[in-house]
């Protein structure tokens, strides 16, 4: 089976380097069914990587038209217009872009205080990563990753967005910052967030971003927090993180078949009716 669509999207309005129309086309390529856009939503520090003020203005606008376009001719896909939301973004945004969008990605990225002038993603620079190691965490790279999942699952749960992004972005670069992701210590962590953040989310992606970009052979997550959230009766939906219109459906028939082994009997994707999911058999 395909699995034909995908909830994390992005485009140039903010770190991605495809267009909404070239995303659009890419999904009408694949005979998609429905779409999900996705842009880093106003956080009010990195403005490198999230929308400005103006431009998720100008975002949801041309979305907003594109949707209305699509569904007045009755063509496929079906778009949303969601947005993924930091960790850190002010409450009072994270207020209005619940009200203003179709859905929020929930997602962590940064650490709370910068370093310096810089802001510390996990996913960013892993040099700069490592000096906050080095500087913040005694150089005990199992510690940044217990920081952050104390940040990711408390978020989750107490905001509630409508599906949990890249749960493990921790590991993006467990090699290069001397972070070990098999230790006891460490799962240990990683399944006490997933526990909180179940209480404040049902769906967590299945992420080949990492995969299309080439950091990995395997999606967030890792298999053991896959089998975790199937004890907590956790939903799933498979996405891309799409950056590059050519690369949407990147791995998702390898994972596909990966997680029928794992006993995943259905997965979730973005409705074609009135509903925001549609369920789909394995």
């Amino acid at each position: 089976m395909k699995f034909l669509s995908n909830a994390h999207t992005h485009t140039t309005y903010c770190d991605g380097i495809s267009s909404a129309a070239e995303q659009l086309a890419a999904a009408q390529r694949l005979g998609f069914v429905s779409l999900g856009f996705s842009g880093h939503a106003v956080q009010g520090f990195d403005w490198k990587y999230c929308m400005s003020v103006e431009g998720q203005r100008a975002y949801l606008a041309e979305l907003r038209c594109m949707q209305d376009k699509l569904a007045e001719w009755n063509l496929a896909p079906k778009v949303y217009v969601g947005l993924e939301q930091d960790a850190l973004a002010p409450d009072v945004e994270k207020a209005k872009n619940r009200l203003d969008f179709d859905y929020l990605l929930g997602s962590t990225h940064y650490f709370p205080e910068p370093l310096g002038e810089e802001w510390v993603a996990v996913d960013g620079s892993p040099e700069l990563l490592k000096r906050c190691i080095d500087e913040r965490f005694g150089g005990d790279a199992l510690a940044m990753a217990d920081a952050y999942y104390a940040i990711h699952g408390t978020y989750i749960e107490k905001d509630q967005p409508d599906i949990i992004g890249h749960f493990d972005l921790v590991r993006k670069y467990a090699a290069r910052i001397g972070l070990d992701v098999t230790t006891p210590a460490y799962k240990h962590m990683a399944l006490n967030a997933l526990e909180h953040a179940r209480k404040g989310c049902s769906v967590l992606e299945v992420n080949t971003g990492n995969i299309a970009r080439g950091y990995d052979v395997l999606p967030y997550p890792a298999d053991f927090l896959l089998d975790a959230w199937q004890d907590l009766s956790g939903e799933l939906t498979l996405t891309s993180d799409c950056h590059d219109a050519r690369k949407m459906d990147c791995a998702f028939d390898q994972t596909l078949e990966m997680l029928k082994a794992r006993g995943w009997k259905r997965l979730l994707r973005l409705g074609t009716g009135k509903e925001l999911w549609d369920t789909v058999e394995l």
